[in-house]
């Protein structure tokens, strides 16, 4: 399994809780329709030191590293981040983890 990482800095313009709570909210119901995903979560800041760095975190639970190509291509995600996320956002990270399960 694949754990796809992604954090958000906001606009500053954007950078409330009403925006935070809103994209957050957009993204839980918007994301889980691309092709592949198991599972979204999604986080807002909770702290200062946080907000001055990163928005908002999205995790995507995809099978395997190819799952995570399909899904940058698929249509629900690529109208989710270049039509209703990109006018947000000033800087996006994004991280591919691989799930191990727990030993024992």
């Amino acid at each position: 399994m694949i754990e796809r990482v992604v954090l958000i800095k906001l606009k500053p313009e954007y950078a409330t809780d009403e925006h935070r709570r809103a994209i957050a909210a957009t993204t839980a119901t918007t994301l889980p329709g691309a092709q592949g995903v198991r599972a979204v979560r999604v986080a807002v800041a909770a702290d200062g030191r946080t907000r001055r760095e990163w928005d908002v975190c999205i995790e995507v639970v995809l099978d395997d590293i190819e799952a995570v190509e399909r899904y940058r291509v698929d249509p629900v995600h690529r109208a989710y981040a270049d039509d209703y996320l990109a006018p947000f956002k000033q800087k996006i990270h994004v991280y591919n983890f691989e799930r191990h399960p727990p030993p024992g």
